[in-house]
């Protein structure tokens, strides 16, 4: 059988990364170990919140499908920093880890050009010094077959030699429930590539009934976020949303979990991969953070009809009695059940500065790498990683140039250049500080922002399309009227009816929209008495999107300027490339410390160079004249 392109593994990132394949027109296989677990969601039952969402509204944006999938298993919705400004705005959603999966493998199953096989990769093939296959047996079957194929995206998560830890047990699986594969590692490093043992950690699940929720703070859902694809008007729950309940860890939990620390694999040593820095295990917060009398803890339903209730803020490798035993210490879990004690696993991963920014290997053309396999930690940067090395390999398989996504794009490109141009030393989980221009990166205008680009690529459906058209033309036709039309001063008292300062001879609704504590229809109704009509925005859920970036872009006005300034010169950054066959390490007049990074590193450009931590501003200003030097010698 001959395909274009194999996609292994089908999590977040394996999802993404074959849809976006078959939808570019590519012959695309998805090989899974079990078919009952593509979208399976192992950790906890979330999609979104700070960076998060950002991050699944642009693989939305280029039309994915995690948004989709939320929306229509959505539980539980929140808007999350709501405090702070828009560039930090965004939701943050609980899924059904039912629903979820199901409607996941309803859509891989319906898509033209996308086969699944059951079964398990074992080794790439190589002709010629680039993928040409893959050995894969499938289930039930003993003898291997080769797949002929272009390229190869792995998608492995914490399946390359898992092994799972609660206290003193070991388990060799990825997770539970799930064997762990060896044949992959043993390609990888035979190939050349940099593993390292990382980890990972979940909390245990408890059950509902066995909780006492009036001890608790109830969360409730907040439908008013709205949905998470830009897709939709609303989301699709199977009946009304479900709230959260929030208590706290005490002193008496605290003392448990420090009392039994020689028993957990991450303190006895037992554990040898890193852990997430921005996720700690509970007993590890403990020891970080002795000061805190308290940390909290969220109470989240895993499904609408299951009694799992996952324990947020709680994750842990600590024996299964120690856990019970500290549990039973918080608020409201004072006679607590376990369904599920909580683990950790170790898992290989593949060092990212050995991709190219397109996620295709340095050392195997053909071979791309996304999710957790390059060092990151959760779904949707998986999902991210997923749409990019999908695209990427179907371009690959055709001889075209790979697409880039650079920093002042969107926050997947944020995330791949810090991958590719700084490497991990510990688990990547996005964040907006990691953005220098996350106020051109914001929630409500990545379909702006990305959609065209999906459109270009072929992975934009016509429906998304003239929607996305839509929008455009409504926030243009309505930016017009603003600045088009005028309050004059003997309209004022329109304004001090608001508690609003009068103007001096006229302002444009443009402006009044800058004006805090004013919005969209506010300044609709002022026009209104004023007799001025044709305000083009009416209530609808596409009219509301358009009004929120109006608001935006009027209040914000100076400091997006500014900031796309500083992106169009981070572009032409961008622009200045890097011969491939260039030796940087080699490179006269450099600095030793940035001929030794810059050739381990091996940048594509001169802003990716600039990035990398220890290269010199002074290395940058030579390697630029060395640039255009060569390029009047060429020409």
């Amino acid at each position: 059988m001959a395909f274009d392109v194999v996609v292994v593994g089908a999590g977040h990132a394996g999802i993404e990364a074959a849809l976006a394949s078959a939808r570019m027109g590519r012959a695309t296989v998805c090989i899974t170990l079990r078919l009952d677990r593509i979208g399976h969601l192992p950790c906890n039952c979330s999609i979104g919140g700070p960076a998060k969402g950002h991050m699944a509204r642009e693989v939305d944006a280029l039309g994915g499908q995690m948004a989709v999938a939320t929306d229509h298993a959505v539980t539980h919705i929140r808007r999350v920093g709501t405090s702070k400004g828009p560039a930090i705005q965004t939701v943050r959603a609980q899924v059904c880890k039912s629903d979820y999966p199901a409607f996941m493998q309803g859509v891989l199953g319906s898509e033209p050009n996308l086969t699944l096989i059951e079964g398990q990769a074992v080794w790439i093939e190589t002709q010629g010094g680039r993928v040409s296959g893959i050995r894969v047996v499938r289930s039930g079957v003993a003898e291997e077959e080769i797949l002929a194929c272009r390229a190869v995206v792995l998608t492995t998560g914490t399946f390359l030699n898992g092994l799972c830890h609660q206290g003193k047990e070991q388990t060799v699986a990825a997770r539970e429930g799930d064997q762990a594969v060896q044949g992959l590692s043993a390609f990888l490093a035979d190939l050349g590539v940099r593993l390292r043992r990382f980890k990972t950690g979940t909390t245990p699940r408890v059950r509902l009934s066995s909780l006492n929720l009036d001890l608790t703070e109830v969360m409730p859902s907040e439908p008013e976020a709205g949905p998470l694809s830009f897709l939709h008007d609303t989301f699709f729950p199977r009946q009304e949303l479900l709230p959260t309940w929030q208590t706290r860890t005490g002193p008496a939990t605290h003392d448990i979990l420090r009392e039994n620390l020689a028993d957990s694999p991450m303190f006895s040593g037992q554990i040898e991969g890193v852990g997430p820095r921005y996720c700690p295990s509970v007993e590890d917060k403990v020891v970080r953070f002795a000061d805190k009398e308290s940390h909290p803890i969220f109470l989240e339903q895993e499904e609408w009809d299951s009694e799992s209730i996952y324990v947020q803020g709680f994750s842990t490798s600590m024996p299964a009695e120690v856990q019970l035993a500290a549990l039973r210490t918080i608020p409201g879990l004072e006679s607590v059940e376990v369904i599920r004690p909580g683990y950790a696993v170790e898992y290989d991963m593949a060092d990212p500065l050995q991709l190219h920014p397109s996620l295709m290997s340095r050392l195997l053309p053909g071979l791309f790498l996304a999710g957790q396999l390059n060092g990151t930690s959760g779904y949707e940067e998986a999902a991210g990683q997923g749409i990019v090395a999908g695209i990427n390999a179907a371009r690959f398989v055709r001889d075209e140039e790979p697409r880039r996504f650079p920093r002042s794009e969107s926050f997947i490109g944020v995330m791949i250049d810090d991958l590719t141009t700084k490497g991990v030393e510990d688990p990547y989980r996005m964040l907006t500080a990691r953005a220098e221009h996350r106020l051109l990166l914001r929630h409500d205008n990545a379909d702006l922002r990305l959609t065209p680009v999906g459109r270009e690529l072929g992975t934009v459906s016509e429906a998304r399309w003239i929607r996305f058209l839509k929008k455009q033309d409504q926030v243009a036709r309505a930016r017009e009227w603003l600045e088009s039309h005028h309050i004059t001063e003997p309209m004022n008292g329109i304004l001090e009816s608001r508690g609003l300062a009068p103007v001096k001879n006229r302002a444009s609704l443009w402006l009044l929209l800058t004006r805090p504590g004013v919005d969209w229809r506010t300044v609709a109704e002022m026009a209104a008495e004023a007799g001025i009509d044709g305000a083009p925005l009416g209530d609808s859920a596409l009219d509301r999107q358009a009004a929120e970036q109006l608001q935006i872009a009027a209040v914000y006005d100076g400091y997006l300027k500014r900031q796309e300034e500083e992106a169009d010169l981070a572009r032409r950054m961008e622009e200045l490339r890097i011969p491939e066959g260039l030796d940087l390490g080699g490179l006269a007049g450099l600095s030793f410390e940035s001929r030794e990074k810059l050739g381990r590193a091996r940048p594509a450009t001169v802003g990716q160079a600039s990035r990398i931590p220890g290269v010199r501003p002074t290395d940058i200003a030579i390697l630029i004249g060395h640039l255009r030097a060569s390029g009047r010698r060429a020409g």
